[in-house]
């Protein structure tokens, strides 16, 4: 039977008056086992039939509750967004001044106290909003919601320099993804509380980079003055590579494999990993479906070419911006840098979410991913480290703090609802560079 066919009845939302105890312990059983399965196989692989059977329930009971996977994601979202909000309401103050950097670290603290509690959703809502789903709207309104109390809270404070509604994506987009660099593992061995520290830091000085260094070393905060990056092992490609697919074809084919791997970005980044199909891409590509299995096994085998190709390109970012001095009198370097770098992030944007999250079911693109990553992390360790400090600083959170700024920043920058331009979004990025690593180092 199609999920069409079935006759639903009224919903049991949260707010019927039939609902009653039993009903309301059944719709909480729901959105348990859900986000138990959308952490444990991803919220793309997690069925209704699955939902239904880890919640002893048939699949007509659910529907009394749900309309489908996609209202228990927003339940789940409105709950962790309303904890974020009462955080947000709680903020007290912010400034160059003890009680200032006090009352923004504890913010970050709890901030990232909700994100441990709802790692689920956050780690899987980047991959959900680039779908084609009804839940991506309601992620989009309830980021400009929160954004937009993050702004007021910082027009208040008096910010110069920074935009406040920029700041506010800013601070969000930092967050978010530092917070997802902890739970899928990357956040090179540190802890929450060392994590929000490094972040506390950056965002203090960012948004008031007169903060004297006496205030910055006011809280007994845990960062560490020295550190490395762990290097894996470079993964072996050979064979994988777009290249190497089309050693010995014709110039035909060639044109045929470089169109299909142009499809693939396009269609990973529109529509994410997950939601596009084989017929998308070929659709994209304007072939047929045997053409695309002539030279791909699968979608997976696509995404392993890409992912080879967005690994080379991010090495050679890496050790472009290795070569500049973000301190120059003339930006012009690091700005070019970070125009291209974006324009990196803009091509690779479906796999590089794949990387963030780990989620593709393929090890050697996960390991092209960590790999590439680290190589862009070490070098930022660099460019972090070419200048001295009297305040706490952890050189490892920094690089990494710079490599989430200018991963995420551009794209969260387009997702305002007057989006920036490339010359403002680059502007702030070098701001942010300047003042959240520089001020005060010497």
């Amino acid at each position: 039977m199609s999920e069409n066919s079935i006759t639903r009845r009224a919903s049991y939302g949260p707010s019927s008056p039939e609902v009653g105890s039993r009903g309301a312990s059944t719709r909480n059983k729901i959105v348990e086992v859900s986000l138990d399965l959308f952490a444990e196989v991803g919220f793309f692989n997690t069925s209704v039939e699955a939902i239904a059977k880890a919640a002893d329930i048939s699949r007509a009971t659910l529907y009394q509750y749900f309309p489908g996977k996609d209202e228990i994601f927003l339940e789940l979202l409105e709950e962790c967004g309303r904890a974020l909000f009462r955080v947000a309401r709680r903020i007290g103050p912010l400034g160059p001044t003890e009680v200032g950097f006090d009352n923004l670290n504890w913010w970050l603290g709890e901030w990232s106290w909700v994100f441990d509690k709802y790692s689920t959703m956050f780690v899987q809502w980047t991959q959900v909003a680039a779908s084609d789903t009804a839940v991506r709207p309601e992620i989009t309104r309830f980021i400009e919601g929160y954004n937009k109390r993050i702004s007021e809270r910082l027009a208040t404070s008096g910010i110069e320099g920074i935009d406040p509604d920029a700041g506010a994506m800013m601070m969000t987009a930092i967050v978010h993804r530092m917070n997802l660099f902890i739970h899928t593992g990357r956040a090179y061995g540190r802890d929450t509380q060392s994590v929000v520290d490094a972040v506390s830091v950056f965002i203090q000085l960012v948004l008031f980079p007169e903060t004297p260094p006496e205030v910055l070393n006011s809280l007994s905060l845990r960062t560490s003055g020295t550190g490395s990056i762990d290097m894996p092992e470079p993964p072996n490609t050979q064979g994988l590579s777009t290249q190497d697919r089309v050693a010995g074809l014709s110039k035909r084919a060639v044109k045929t494999v470089e169109t299909l791997v142009e499809a693939g970005a396009i269609q990973f980044r529109e529509k994410g990993y997950h939601r596009t199909s084989v017929d998308d891409i070929v659709e994209q590509a304007g072939f047929a479906r045997g053409t695309f299995y002539k030279y791909f096994s699968e979608k997976q085998d696509l995404l392993v070419a890409l992912s080879v190709e967005a690994t080379g390109c991010a090495i050679e970012q890496a050790e472009r911006v290795r070569k500049i001095d973000p301190m120059a009198e003339d930006d012009t370097e690091l700005r070019e840098w970070l125009v291209g770098f974006s324009r990196y992030i803009t091509r690779y944007a479906g796999s590089i979410d794949v990387w963030s999250e780990r989620n593709s079911g393929n090890d050697m693109v996960v390991d092209l991913g960590t790999y590439g990553q680290a190589r862009m992390d070490d070098a930022l360790l660099a460019v972090v480290t070419s200048r001295k400090r009297d305040y706490p600083f952890d050189p490892v959170m920094a690089a990494l703090i710079f490599r989430a700024l200018v991963g995420r920043v551009p794209q969260a920058s387009q997702e305002l609802p007057e989006p920036l331009s490339q010359d403002d979004f680059v502007s702030l990025l070098v701001a942010c560079i300047k003042r959240g690593f520089f001020s005060h180092a010497t």
